[in-house]
């Protein structure tokens, strides 16, 4: 969906490829995205987070209140944790608690004027959207299915991000558990952030990216912002960061965007699947999805909530 937004836009004529009088619909604007109420938290920041490379100004998405309500409980919870742990300012977290008990003892949302007015409307019909779509090298805004790129042979695959969450990580994992061996190429991988990381390997898999030949980054930026590592000079490669622009992750690089599960495909082949070869792994992990797919719901993990119950009376912040 991140990159369907601007392969509409394209298919519009709201949105250009040349630089030479480039036409670009979003740039300065804000984007509203709509028809996606049940969104997760975690999903509607992947879209968001991608409309900074539309050159968007900002974007909202409109939700239900009950994701908004989970995000906060669990956020809650770790912030009490963050407290307990000397994270930060005490003060300033525990008025960042009060505000969220504020909120959820009366939730209301904001939403757009019925007779707003806009610079266009695209409506994408998911149900149109039969493969994969893909940013091409070195453009976010050069999207194709991916029935247009496959083939292309991959050297390298960076698997991180603000683009990802815990999700995206076992989803890869159980690709690359189920493959059994090391990959062709080489695999990079970073999980946003440390609490990430720490579950993921609870869950043991940093084994399974071992057994693959990964090479794990420390949680952040890494590939993403090209200052952690780089990948080898004029490779190809595939990512899930936001951004492919001209030497971002490594010198004369070409860098496709891809989800994180085409990514691990493109991992194990060596080269972007087509898209019958991309369907027979997906398949894989599809009856697992509810075991994969799950956040890090803070007030749902024992240690956080054994930890942020030490911290702080929940009674004297309210």
């Amino acid at each position: 969906l991140v990159n369907a937004v601007p392969y509409y836009a394209i298919k519009s004529g709201l949105l250009t490829i040349a630089k030479a009088g480039k036409k670009n619909i979003f740039s300065g604007r804000i984007l509203e995205i709509e028809g996606l109420l049940d969104l997760k938290i975690e999903q509607a920041f992947e879209l968001s987070d991608a409309s900074a490379e539309r050159s968007a100004a900002g974007c909202t998405i409109k939700l239900d209140k009950a994701p908004v309500i989970e995000y906060l409980n669990s956020n809650v919870t770790m912030l009490q944790w963050m407290i307990s742990e000397g994270y930060g300012d005490q003060r300033t977290i525990e008025r960042r608690i009060k505000a969220m008990h504020q909120w959820l003892r009366q939730p209301e949302l904001v939403t757009a004027d019925a007779n707003a007015e806009y610079a266009a409307t695209i409506e994408i019909n998911m149900n149109e959207v039969t493969e994969p779509m893909v940013a091409c090298p070195n453009d976010p805004d050069d999207v194709q299915p991916l029935s247009k790129v496959s083939g292309q042979v991959i050297d390298e695959v960076f698997i991180g991000s603000c683009m990802t969450n815990i999700g995206h990580f076992r989803a890869a994992g159980k690709l690359l558990e189920a493959a059994d061996r090391t990959v062709p190429t080489r695999l990079w991988v970073a999980p946003p952030t440390k609490m990430d990381s720490s579950q993921l390997i609870e869950e043991g898999y940093y084994n399974t990216f071992g057994r693959a030949g990964a090479r794990m980054e420390m949680p952040g930026c890494s590939l993403c912002m090209g200052n952690q590592a780089r990948v080898a000079d004029n490779s190809t490669v595939v990512s899930t960061s936001t951004r492919n622009f001209p030497n971002r992750l490594g010198t004369g690089a070409n860098v496709y965007l891809a989800s994180a599960e085409l990514a691990a495909v493109a991992a194990l082949l060596g080269y972007l699947p087509s898209v019958t070869e991309y369907m027979q792994y997906a398949n894989r992990i599809d009856s697992m999805a509810d075991d994969i797919y799950p956040y890090l719901n803070f007030d749902q993990i024992d240690s956080y909530n054994h930890a942020a119950a030490e911290a702080i009376p929940l009674a004297e912040i309210r």
